[in-house]
């Protein structure tokens, strides 16, 4: 497996969480890849035998993201700096399981959520 096969692989389990919980997030889908106007994320799973996938100490299997996009509130951790503000965000961390991934992507791409509503993951890069 290379690192787009790894996720697309993991897309199409969070799609097939979605449909567990009855809804369909083919239509956001966008090979490996979720995404709505200006916004989107991906996931991958932490492999070993592929260096690039997370921190050499991150078990194998730990679920990771990425999400950028536009935002219309600025989070909590911008408005001290304000001025620097663009309009955009970009985060990535990683998540406890496939549901929490599941409730991300409805969260920012279906639902439209502000960054600071987004569901509970594990922030260790931002950017604004």
């Amino acid at each position: 497996m290379d690192a787009i096969e790894n996720q697309r692989s993991t897309a199409l389990e969070v799609v097939t969480c979605g449909r567990r919980h009855g809804m369909d997030l083919d239509p956001w889908r966008n090979d490996s890849m979720f995404r709505e106007g200006r916004r989107w994320i991906f996931l991958w799973r932490k492999i070993n035998a592929l260096p690039c996938t997370g921190p050499a100490d991150a078990p194998e299997g730990t679920l990771f993201y990425n999400l950028q996009g536009a935002v219309g509130t600025p989070p909590a951790i911008v408005r001290v700096s304000f001025s620097r503000w663009r309009g955009a965000w970009s985060e990535a961390g990683k998540l406890e399981s496939v549901e929490a991934a599941f409730r991300l992507v409805k969260s920012w791409i279906v639902d439209g959520d502000e960054v600071d509503d987004l569901p509970r993951r594990y922030r260790s890069r931002a950017n604004w």
